[in-house]
C-alpha cells in the first residue's frame, strides 16, 4: 500500500497541501475564455476554464517577485451535481476576479498545479475596490466589475444587469452612519441624535448654530429644545438628500455583489414592480363611449406616473437607477396615439348619431316620393354617407398629432424639468400623481371642440346637398316642403346635442321580449400585480362634462407627426442582398 499512488509523497497522499488565495486581475486570464458564441472547439485559445490565483503566503502581495501574469494556472474542481461535461452535462464556473478561493495543490510540494475547490462568499458590508491589478487591491475586497490593468473591450466588458444594481446611493462611511435608520432599542439625546454615537462635525455645527439662534430669539424650556432638535434634524435631512441625489459625487458600491443580502432591493425589483403596477386597458362591450373615456383616463394615469418617475430621476437615485425612459417626448407621442385609438370610438359614435338623424329626417320625404323615384334617394343617401365617412376618417387620421398638442399644452414638460433642475436639493416628499376623470373629459372635449367647425361645415354641406335635391323635386311632389323644414330643424341641432350623441343607442335587440340582459362587465383595467379593477363610482365619466368642455374655446395646436421614411423619386434602387447585380449598377 505504501507504494500506491494515493500515498505517493509527491502526488497528494501524505503531502496534501491546502491554500487560500485571490483570483487575480482578469486581464491575465480572460483571454483563456471565449466570451461570445463560436462554431468550433478550435476557437478556444486555452485549455479548460482556468484562472490565475495569487495564493496568500506563497505569492507576494506587491507583485515584485511574481507578477500576476506569471502565476500558475488553477484548475477547477466541479461538484458532483455539476457533472464533468460528458453527455453535455456540466456547469460553468461562476468565478470572477477578486474572489477569494481555496483548494489544494494537485502536485503536492511542487505547488505548481493548484485546484480550486470552493469560493468564499462576499458579504454586503465588505467595501469593494473598483480597480484591480495594483498593489492596493491584492488580498483586498475587489469588485467583479473592477477595472484591471488592461481595459476590457467588446464582448469581454460586462454590463451590470438590473438585478446587480442597488437602489440606494453609495455613500461615504460618515454619510452612511448619519443617514441610516436608528436600530431598534437605540436611545436619543435631548437634540434627537443617537446617544451611542459621537457628534459629527456637521451635526455639531448645526447644534451650535441652532443654540445661538435660539438664544437670539429668546427661546426657553421645551420650545428651545424643540427648535434645536428640528434644526439639527433639518440639517441631517438636507445632507442625506444631497447624498442620495444622483448628482452627488460617486462612491464605490453601486453594484450588488454579495451572497448574504439576497433580498436586498435591486433596480430589477423596482422595474419589475413598476411593470406589475402599470394599468392595462380593458374595453367593455356594454357602453363603448364610457369605456373609451375610462380607457383614456387610464392611459393618462400611466403617462403621468412615468413622467413623474422620469422627472424624479433628476434628483432621486432610486428613480434614476430604475428609469427606463430615454426620451420624454417619445413617451408623450406614444401615449397620444394610444389615446387617439379610443378617441376614434367617440367620433365614430358622433358619426353614427349624425347618420341616424339624417336617415330619420329623410323618412317622411322618402315616403312622400312615388316608389318609382325612391331609388334616387338611395343614391343620394349613399353619396352623403360616403361624404360623412370621409370627413370623420380625415379627423381620426390626424388625432395623434392633435392629442399630442393638447398633452404638450397641459403638461408643460419643459417648465417642469427646468423647475426640478433648479431645485435639486429640494427635500420635499415625492408623491405619486393621479389623474382624475375630469382630465380625460377635458382632453376629449378639446379634441371635439377643435374639429367642431369642420363637423358643422360638413353637416351644412350635407343639408345643402339634400335641400338642392329636394328643391328639384318640390314641384313634382306635394308635401315635400314640410319634410324639408323638418330635416333642417333636426340636423341643424346636431352640433348642440353632443350629450345626446354620446349617450345615443342605435339598436336594442330583444327578439322574444323576455330575454335576460347580460351581466355588465366590471373591470376597466387590470395590472399584473392585482388583476382586474374598475374605476370608483365617484370617478365615473360624464357625457355632459364632455359636452361642456367641447363648448369652450380651445387653443389646441396639432403637433406635426413624423412621417415614415420614404425614398425620393429620383433615388435609384439599392441591392439589399449585398451581391453584385447589374440591374442596380449606376454606370
Amino acid at each position: 500500500m505504501e507504494g500506491g499512488s494515493l500515498f505517493n509523497p509527491g502526488f497528494l497522499g501524505a503531502n496534501f497541501l491546502w491554500w487560500v488565495g485571490q483570483i487575480a486581475d482578469d486581464s491575465t486570464w480572460r483571454d483563456n475564455i471565449v466570451t461570445g458564441k463560436f462554431e468550433s472547439k478550435d476557437s478556444i485559445p486555452g485549455w479548460g476554464r482556468r484562472y490565475k490565483v495569487r495564493i496568500i503566503g506563497l505569492h507576494d502581495k506587491e507583485e515584485e517577485t511574481i507578477p500576476s501574469d506569471q502565476l500558475p494556472w488553477a484548475q477547477v474542481m466541479y461538484p458532483i451535481t455539476g457533472g464533468g461535461g460528458q453527455s453535455n452535462s456540466g456547469q460553468t464556473p461562476n468565478l470572477r476576479q477578486g474572489n477569494f478561493v481555496f483548494g489544494f495543490f494537485l502536485d503536492g510540494q511542487d505547488q505548481q498545479v493548484p485546484v480550486i475547490m470552493g469560493v468564499l462568499g462576499n458579504n454586503a458590508q465588505t467595501a469593494l475596490k473598483t480597480r484591480t491589478g495594483n498593489n492596493d487591491s491584492n488580498f483586498a475586497g475587489t469588485s467583479g466589475y473592477a477595472e484591471g490593468s488592461v481595459p476590457k473591450e467588446g464582448t469581454s466588458k460586462e454590463k451590470v444587469p438590473d438585478e446587480g444594481l442597488v437602489v440606494t446611493k453609495p455613500k461615504t462611511p460618515q454619510q452612511s452612519q448619519e443617514c441610516a435608520s436608528a436600530p431598534p432599542g437605540s436611545s436619543t439625546n435631548q437634540f434627537g441624535l443617537r446617544s451611542d454615537l459621537p457628534l459629527s462635525k456637521e451635526q455639531f455645527a448645526d447644534q451650535q448654530s441652532a443654540i445661538a439662534e435660539a438664544e437670539a430669539r429668546g427661546l426657553t424650556g421645551q420650545e428651545r429644545s424643540d427648535f434645536i432638535q428640528k434644526s439639527v434634524a433639518d440639517g441631517i435631512t438636507n445632507r442625506c438628500t444631497l447624498a442620495n441625489s444622483p448628482n452627488s459625487a460617486s462612491q464605490p458600491g453601486a453594484t450588488k455583489e454579495n451572497v448574504d443580502a439576497v433580498h436586498e432591493l435591486s433596480s430589477g425589483d423596482v422595474k419589475r414592480q413598476d411593470k406589475y403596477e402599470e394599468k392595462i386597458v380593458v374595453m367593455k362591450p356594454d357602453n363603448f363611449v364610457q369605456s373609451a373615456m375610462k380607457a383614456i383616463q387610464t392611459v393618462l394615469d400611466d403617462l403621468t406616473k412615468k413622467i413623474n418617475k422620469y422627472l424624479n430621476a433628476i434628483r432621486s437615485y432610486i428613480d434614476a437607477v430604475s428609469n427606463v425612459i430615454s426620451e420624454l417626448q417619445k413617451l408623450v407621442s406614444d401615449a397620444a396615439c394610444q389615446i387617439a385609438k379610443y378617441m376614434k370610438i367617440i367620433f365614430d359614435k358622433i358619426m353614427e348619431y349624425v347618420l341616424k338623424l339624417l336617415n330619420k329626417s329623410l323618412t317622411k320625404a322618402v315616403s312622400a316620393v312615388p316608389s318609382s323615384m325612391r331609388f334616387m334617394f338611395s343614391d343620394m343617401k349613399e353619396i352623403i354617407t360616403e361624404l360623412i365617412l370621409c370627413l370623420y376618417g380625415k379627423i381620426t387620421n390626424n388625432l395623434c398629432g392633435l392629442i399630442q398638442g393638447i398633452l404638450d399644452d397641459a403638461l408643460k414638460l419643459d417648465d417642469a424639468e427646468s423647475q426640478i433642475r433648479n431645485n435639486l436639493n429640494d427635500s420635499g416628499k415625492q408623491t405619486t400623481p393621479y389623474v382624475p376623470m375630469c382630465a380625460a373629459e377635458d382632453i376629449i372635449g378639446q379634441a371635439i371642440a377643435f374639429n367642431k367647425n369642420e363637423i358643422d361645415d360638413a353637416n351644412n354641406t350635407v343639408l345643402d346637398n339634400v335641400n338642392a335635391f329636394l328643391e328639384d323635386m318640390q314641384n313634382q311632389i306635394s308635401g315635400v316642403s314640410d319634410s324639408l323644414n323638418n330635416i333642417n330643424a333636426l340636423i341643424s341641432g346636431i352640433s348642440g346635442s353632443l350629450t345626446s350623441a354620446l349617450t345615443f343607442s342605435n339598436l336594442s335587440l330583444n327578439i322574444f321580449g323576455c330575454e335576460l340582459k347580460p351581466n355588465v362587465a366590471v373591470s376597466d383595467y387590470y395590472t399584473f400585480a392585482t388583476g382586474g379593477a374598475a374605476q370608483p363610482d365617484s370617478e365615473l365619466p360624464s357625457e355632459k362634462s364632455v359636452d361642456e368642455a367641447a363648448s369652450k374655446p380651445t387653443n389646441a395646436k396639432p403637433t406635426d407627426e413624423v412621417p415614415f421614411a420614404e425614398p425620393r423619386k429620383d433615388q435609384r434602387d439599392i441591392n439589399a442582398r449585398g451581391s453584385y447585380d447589374p440591374r442596380y449598377d449606376s454606370r
